[in-house]
């Protein structure tokens, strides 16, 4: 028993006593726990010790055949009870076994020359199962925690058998580690162990060939570096061992993971960390530097120009900077020896402090933050997970990231708010087939999910279009994306300047290359209380529009229509089995695929009329979503169930137990205009009626009933068009128009596009400002040519290249410029460069796309009119701006 005078030693001291480069974080109160996570490596006199430590490398991923529980081949545990065996923590099963004997083996030569052995068992399509080495991986990851916490427990007590202990293993490890084998250790692949010593030149691409752990970012074995710094100063430490866990262990798996090529991914940062780690405790300045080398680059070339991370996940956007600010803090206070100068470039570091060399990052966190739903969850698209929280939005603001392809309408505060989100972000990691996707959240629930990220066996229905709210061609998945066939969507307009109206327009055509010849969505939310969705689609046979409830909680959906039974969606003799695990994902590429998910169906002809459906939660009194549908002549609407995923706690056995309702609106043939009007809503709803007018020369027009107010969405109307407003017409052109009335009074007209409300009831014009792009630097304004009066802060404008990608901005402030040249500063960026003599675009920031030509800038101006009290006949008879029938909008 340690003595109470121990207990009162304090952190200072403890410091002091050890001399470390990153002293141990601990204190008395700590002793406790520490003694007993080490109770069993102090029960074992050193041979048992040593002897413990794995004399081969082990492998991660080695599943349990004996059931399916879990997920991603990680279901078997050690305890120390039982040291030569691995179980099953969900079935118990003990390996090796009867069962399963270990009666084949896999014979290499390890980095040294030696002859080493790996037994498994394999199953009837000679997958195998390497329980031993399983067993050695975990046994590995034990004791280095193990040495870990006695490395602490000395620098917090002063006890030498706790460094003599966590000595003996720093040296165990030191002897047999240059004796591990390389290997590719993945789940459901089969396992690979390198013959013999394998060169940088051929380490497999992202750190896959690995040695101390199952992937090499993690190869430097932190804890052992760790306990080495804090126990060095100490007497347990021999000269020769010290030299022989510096040469043997540390510096070898420190050059290992310094010479593999390294692809700037989101798990770079993680291995830096521990190189600069390591540099620092053993004195090597080349794994500072080059770590801080790497930074730099990373920083400016990995995020989109508005600072979202390129994968477009926020669980991986957190993730990376993270990591990022986890390299800043280790290399924070470090000094060069005296005289160095970094061989590559020259550098020294003279008590470094690097944080303030990298603003953008400050940016990038703020724009993480946003990325929320009202509860905290970071928003679940993409390969996000469902659980990452953080604190709950106090209010919601609609926002745009245009780089990254995401939107979010909507408003209100505290239990009330409201929030609608659509997607159009690329393919390039991590990404679903999910482009104009759409997710709702209101008055405390995600109504309208979005799964997220899996490592289940249905991954591959959580990646699947089907699976996310948009619209399926001919049942394929989108194009998930890559470099050479990119699948970004493309910013047609944006304005959510007043809480009356925002919108958000998108076309994807590139989810559908080759398919798609109009793939666009339009959502409009009207005073952050309901939204108006149009969804056009030209190209293929087949549309089917999807809308997922609650993925959170049990909830049903239903409508009064005649619904009839109905077996499957998949065609005619399609052999459906569903994924037996998360390396048969890529299997959702195959066309139908997705739709064996879509179970308890029903159908039925959907008619003309509207039709409302209602997603109800299992709580009779919890809010609910009421989706009123107006469909085209010829459409069929079926509903049923598929796997929510989530519930299921990432676990294999009960995937199949939890279930969200859909709905798929389903209209054959080569054009399709979905439209509905969507609406959260806590007890009775406030939506009187909708329906679709009949206005020829429009893409739709919607007429919403809500108590006494009338609200008229127009969209794609390229000429005038008349549009009922009450017992008058109202004469319309443009992209989007929306009308407010009470009786015959307009309390609001707005307008996008050339033209706007050109007569009756109200005017309220509207245009599209027009420039040429003169030049850009990567960090200055914009400099264009316009003849058109500059847009506003706030505005969006967009840079259209002359091979049809857009690149949009945030106007932050305009000016006249030298010449006539106006500059525009903008809030993203905007991290590319343009002179228009050369004719190239080039982004500086992800994916360092190059464009040649002319670069066109477009912005809309709106029209907008509001009034408190409008005359019956329809001049205002006042507004914001002033009486009179005034052409309203900003000119």
């Amino acid at each position: 028993m340690i003595a109470l005078r121990v207990f009162a030693v304090p952190l200072l001291a403890a410091a002091a006593l050890c001399g470390a480069v990153y002293p141990p974080g601990v204190t008395a109160q700590d002793v406790p726990r520490l003694l007993q996570s080490t109770a069993f490596v102090r029960s074992l006199d050193e041979s048992a010790l040593r002897k413990l430590v794995p004399a081969q490398s082990g492998l991660y991923f080695v599943g349990c055949p004996n059931c399916n529980g879990g997920r991603q081949e990680n279901q078997l545990a050690w305890n120390a009870g039982h040291p030569d065996e691995v179980y099953c923590q969900y079935c118990r099963h003990r390996y090796p076994s009867a069962s399963y004997p270990m009666d084949q083996f896999l014979t290499v030569r390890n980095p040294r020359g030696e002859l080493q052995r790996y037994p498994y068992w394999a199953d009837a399509k000679g997958y195998r199962y390497y329980f031993q080495a399983r067993r050695d991986d975990l046994v590995r990851n034990y004791l280095a925690s193990a040495a870990h916490d006695l490395a602490q427990l000395y620098a917090v007590t002063g006890e030498m058998a706790y460094a003599r202990r966590a000595a003996v293993l720093l040296d165990q490890f030191a002897r047999v580690f240059p004796g591990w084998c390389y290997h590719y250790d993945y789940p459901f692949r089969q396992k690979i162990v390198y013959d013999g010593d394998v060169p940088p030149e051929q380490f497999r691409p992202n750190y896959r060939t690995a040695r101390w752990s199952w992937w090499a970012y993690k190869d430097v074995p932190t804890p052992l570096v760790e306990t080495y710094d804090w126990i060095r100063a100490s007497a347990a430490l021999e000269p020769a061992a010290a030299a022989r866990i510096e040469r043997d262990l540390l510096r070898n798996a420190g050059d290992q993971v310094y010479s593999n090529p390294d692809d700037y991914g989101n798990m770079s940062p993680t291995a830096w960390t521990a190189l600069i780690t390591l540099g620092r405790v053993i004195g090597e300045p080349r794994y500072v530097h080059e770590p801080v080398r790497r930074l730099r680059r990373f920083v400016e070339t990995r995020f989109f120009y508005d600072r979202t991370w390129h994968e477009g996940a926020p669980s991986y956007h957190a993730q990376t900077l993270g990591g990022l600010s986890r390299v800043l803090a280790a290399v924070r206070g470090y000094s060069d020896p005296a005289g160095y100068a970094d061989p590559l470039d020259g550098t020294r570091f003279d008590d470094a402090d690097l944080a303030a060399s990298f603003p953008a990052l400050a940016q990038s966190n703020e724009t993480l933050l946003r990325m929320r739903l009202p509860d905290g969850r970071e928003l679940p698209v993409h390969d996000t997970w469902w659980f990452d929280k953080r604190a709950p939005l106090a209010e919601t603001k609609p926002w745009l990231l245009p780089a990254l392809g995401q939107a979010c309408l909507g408003g209100g505060a505290g239990a009330s708010q409201r929030q609608f989100h659509l997607a159009w972000g690329g393919g390039y990691g991590h990404q679903h087939g999910d482009n104009l996707s759409l997710l709702a959240f209101a008055l405390g629930r995600e109504m309208l999910s979005d799964l997220g990220y899996s490592h289940t066996k249905y991954r591959s229905w959580t990646l699947a279009t089907a699976a996310h709210n948009t619209v399926v061609i001919d049942g394929l998945s989108q194009n998930f994306g890559s470099a050479s066939l990119p699948s970004d969507g493309t910013l047609r307009f944006y304005d959510a300047a007043g809480p009356g109206v925002q919108v958000v327009s998108v076309g994807g055509e590139r989810g559908y290359p080759g398919v798609a010849k109009t793939y666009s969505r339009t959502l409009v939310a009207l005073d952050a209380q309901y939204a108006v969705d149009i969804f056009e689609v030209e190209g293929g046979a087949q549309h089917d529009y999807f809308l997922h409830g609650d993925a959170d909680a049990a909830s049903a959906a239903d409508a009064a229509l005649a619904f009839a039974p109905l077996a499957t969606l998949l065609p005619a003799g399609f052999d459906w089995k569903p994924t037996r695990n998360e390396g048969e994902a890529s299997r959702v590429q195959s066309p139908w695929y997705a739709y064996g998910f879509l179970r308890s169906l029903r159908a039925a002809d959907a008619g003309t009329a509207p039709v409302p459906v209602t997603f109800r939660p299992a709580d009779a009194a919890g809010p609910r979503l009421r989706v009123t549908l107006l469909p085209e002549p010829a459409s069929r609407l079926v509903m049923g169930e598929d796997p929510s995923v989530r519930r299921a706690g990432e676990d294999d056995t009960r995937v199949d137990a939890f279930v969200r309702p859909f709905l798929m609106l389903r209209h054959a043939g080569g054009h399709s205009t979905f439209a509905a009007v969507i609406e959260p809503f806590a007890a009775g709803g406030t939506l009187a009626s909708v329906e679709r007018l009949a206005v020829p020369g429009a893409v739709v027009a919607v007429r919403i009933r809500r108590g006494s107010r009338t609200d008229v969405v127009v969209y794609g109307a390229p000429a005038p068009v008349k549009v009922p407003a009450g017992s008058a017409e109202a004469v319309f052109a443009g992209d989007l128009g929306v009308l407010s009335m009470e009786g015959d009074a307009v309390r609001r007209a707005y307008a996008l596009g050339e033209g706007g409300w050109l007569s009756g009831p109200v005017r309220a014009p509207s245009r599209v400002g027009r420039g040429s792009l003169l030049s850009v630097r990567r960090d200055g304004p914009l400099a264009i040519s316009t003849n058109a009066k500059l847009p506003e802060a706030g505005t969006v404008v967009r840079l259209i290249t002359a091979d049809g990608w857009v690149y949009p901005f945030t106007v932050a402030s305009a000016e006249n410029g030298p010449g006539g040249a106006a500059r525009l500063r903008v809030v993203e960026g905007p991290g590319m460069e343009f002179d228009a003599a050369t004719g190239i675009l080039r982004l500086a920031a992800y994916p360092q796309r190059e464009h040649h030509g002319a670069v066109a800038v477009e912005w809309h101006v709106p029209g907008r009119f509001e009034s408190g009290a409008v005359a019956a006949g329809g001049r205002p008879g006042s507004s914001r701006h002033g009486g009179g029938n005034l052409p309203l909008g900003r000119q």
